[in-house]
């Protein structure tokens, strides 16, 4: 159903902090939206998307996994939200692992694999 996971996404109330920390960690600034960006580290693995969010809420951190195919997990995943579009092009699924952490799926098509 996977190939592992793709990235994280953080979210955080200071972007220039969390990003510093990540830095500090080894890994580097790839993208930088000014509020929102990605880190990834020189040798590899997984990036972290990072999301600056408002004092409102509390900061969630989310794993993404690239989607070998486009499918329904079995028990004992629960799907909270079915397959659909994300904004930057790809199809998202939202599940729950047995905790009630959300971990979401992406499927990036059949040109995206």
């Amino acid at each position: 159903m996977t190939n592992g996971i793709d990235y994280i996404h953080l979210e955080t109330h200071n972007w220039g902090k969390t990003v510093k920390f990540w830095q500090a960690m080894g890994f580097e600034l790839e993208l930088d939206l000014g509020t929102s960006g990605r880190v990834v580290h020189p040798d590899g693995g997984a990036s972290i998307f990072i999301e600056e969010v408002g004092p409102d809420r509390a900061p969630e951190m989310r794993l993404h996994l690239d989607a070998s195919e486009k499918g329904t997990p079995a028990s004992p995943v629960e799907v909270s939200k079915d397959w659909h579009p994300s904004h930057w092009g790809t199809e998202l699924l939202e599940t729950k692992d047995v905790d009630g952490r959300v971990v979401m799926v992406q499927w990036k098509g059949e040109e995206g694999q």
